[in-house]
């Protein structure tokens, strides 16, 4: 019994410890968990694939509390809200973090990088400080990166720097420079960046670039010098260019480009001179080039030389929102074998044209007919485009659509009638889209949808169905949502209940049509009330003058007849003479209480 009491005090006891020292373990066993045994309480910290991650993203900071973190930390985030900036300087702050990877350090106020403020940085890979106010590089900004890959200095204030500011730099392979203020780039700007592909200078108003300030960029694949208010550039920068695959010109001034213009850069695949001052393409302005992608768009061109596309290949044209009135399919023949994907959306292209033009395209995947003013197709447009997958026609003038027209395209994966005049849909119009096996989306959002139930119901009933509601709400803004009435404006037709939805000729429709009964009522009334008012000044003049005959040539009057037909002869005649009746006469009264006349003296 002894030795069961025993037993029984050490079980307590060990009960006792364990719940005494169960907060201490569950705490060491969540800090093990996440990884972290120091973190900023500004801060928080997590481990994201076996990293370690600190982000600081409330604002209001002033310096970076590196001193309350580990120094294993391999990923640092630094940001803020815009109504709540920080407003940071970085200096040397890193020197005992050895293990960091990556550095965001973003909406900040950072002034200026600093003399090797990222030293040692033996393991970062990506350094991100877009959206601060640097405004000049130094040489030995960035000290010890000599394995930095990523490099993001986009929207800063950088207007100046020494040559070869990236010298340390042998391994970076992504540079952004993106709208900032630099007018010029010095010469070996990019000097000692062996391995860079991709830059971004967009944004700069640099206006011209000398040849000489590209040379060190022959390993470069990817260029943008979008909006950089740039009206030529020399046929040298093609040639030390030679491994580029996507040059990005859009949003400058250039008004022309010569046949041949890019035969110096023959792995170019991507070319966009979008939203430049073109008004023709040349002949063989593209020739001996392979495109996946030229973009022309927003442009002034009117026309193509017959020959522009000669001894090209080209798989996705866009031509949208330019000035044609017509397209000679004669341009589009070097290119019908190539030609995959056509914007010609936004021109004033006829339908007649545009049957014209896709008649022989046999190739085509995508088409893009928006913004041409279409109110209805007719029902053969489509027989020679049987491989079609994508058909925009979006901001057209659609109320109603005729599937009808697509039955030919039975392949069709993605469908946009966005930004026309659909109120609702009918249900056989919804049934059709159930014979297109392949379709995956259907964009139906910015249309003035009217949730009433003779206009809404069968759409969302149709969308009840989980696979369709996915085609339509890939997410919240390709939903579709109400229009009106009044009372359900921006709502999700999907969330909608049956008995929330007004019946047609509800409230709203009821309000009109008081309303347009009130207008006419009130004109009816208007009209009405003008002729009675007519009608009354006419006798009130009549009666007028009359009592002025009357009481003026009263003493003139000899017998009833007298006094009648001179008020006759004077109502028609517009007057009365005296001459006629010289002498006094008797004015004949009824007397109410004889039922006679009696005869009273005119007395003057």
């Amino acid at each position: 019994m002894v030795r069961k009491l025993s037993s029984l005090r050490r079980n307590l006891h060990c009960s006792m410890a364990t719940v005494i020292l169960w907060p201490f373990i569950f705490l060491s066993l969540f800090r093990a968990g996440h990884g972290h045994s120091k973190c900023p309480d500004i801060c928080t910290c997590d481990v994201l694939q076996n990293r370690k991650i600190v982000t600081c993203d409330q604002g209001g900071m002033t310096q970076i509390p590196t001193t309350d973190m580990d120094s294993d930390v391999q990923v640092l985030i630094v940001t803020a809200p815009l109504n709540n900036p920080n407003n940071l300087t970085i200096g040397r702050i890193f020197l005992n973090f050895h293990f960091l990877e990556e550095i965001h350090i973003t909406h900040s106020n950072v002034p200026a990088i600093g003399d090797s403020s990222f030293w040692p940085g033996n393991n970062l890979r990506v350094l991100n400080l877009r959206h601060n106010n640097i405004s000049q590089l130094h040489g030995t900004d960035f000290n010890g990166l000599t394995h930095l890959q990523v490099l993001d200095l986009s929207d800063n204030l950088i207007s100046a720097s020494p040559s070869a500011p990236f010298h340390f730099l042998s391994n970076l392979s992504t540079l952004s420079l993106a709208r900032n203020s630099l007018r010029r780039l010095v010469p070996r700007f990019f000097y000692m960046l062996e391995n860079l592909e991709h830059l971004d200078l967009s944004g700069n108003p640099l206006r011209n670039v000398d040849p000489e300030n590209l040379k060190d960029l022959r390993p470069i694949k990817t260029l943008s010098l979008a909006n950089c208010q740039i009206e030529r550039l020399h046929s040298l920068i093609y040639q030390q260019l030679p491994n580029l695959v996507e040059l990005d010109l859009r949003d400058n001034f250039f008004n022309y480009f010569a046949p041949e213009e890019f035969r110096h850069l023959k792995k170019l695949r991507m070319l966009y001179l979008d939203g430049n001052n073109l008004n023709v393409i040349v002949d063989m302005a593209f020739s001996g080039q392979v495109f996946d992608y030229l973009g022309l768009s927003r442009n002034e061109i009117v026309s193509f030389d017959v020959c522009a596309f000669c001894n090209s290949s080209i798989k996705t044209l866009n031509i949208s929102n330019n000035q044609f009135s017509a397209l000679m399919i004669d341009t589009l023949k070097p290119i019908i074998f190539t030609l995959q994907t056509l914007d010609i959306g936004f021109n004033r292209i006829s339908m007649e044209n545009i049957m014209e033009v896709l008649k022989p395209l046999h190739h085509l995947r995508g088409i893009s007919l928006g913004g041409l003013e279409l109110s209805a197709l007719p029902l053969d447009i489509f027989v020679s485009n049987r491989d079609l997958r994508y058909l925009d026609l979006s901001r057209n003038n659609f109320v109603s659509f005729n599937f009808e027209v697509l039955r030919p395209v039975s392949k069709l994966e993605i469908l946009d009638l966005s930004g026309n005049w659909f109120k609702g849909m009918k249900k056989e119009e919804l049934s059709h889209l159930a014979r297109f096996h392949y379709l995956k989306r259907v964009v139906l959002h910015s249309n003035p949808w009217t949730c009433e139930r003779c206009h809404i119901l069968p759409l969302i009933q149709w969308m009840t169905d989980a696979a369709s509601k996915a085609k339509v709400c890939k997410n919240d803004h390709g939903c579709i949502h109400c229009k009106r009435p009044g009372s359900l404006v921006g709502r999700d037709i999907s969330t909608l209940h049956s008995r929330e939805i007004p019946p047609c000729g509800g409230p709203f429709s009821q309000f009109r049509i008081l309303t347009a009964g009130s207008r006419l009522g009130i004109i009816v009334a208007t009209a009405v009330f003008i002729i009675f008012l007519l009608v009354g000044v006419i006798y009130v003049v009549l009666y007028r003058r009359q009592r002025a005959v009357y009481y003026t040539h009263e003493e003139e009057r000899c017998d009833d007849n007298i006094v009648y037909n001179g008020v006759l002869e004077a109502d028609l005649n517009g007057g009365f003479s005296e001459e006629k009746h010289p002498h006094p006469g008797f004015v004949a009264t009824i007397d109410t209480r004889g039922g006679k006349p009696k005869p009273h003296n005119n007395v003057t």
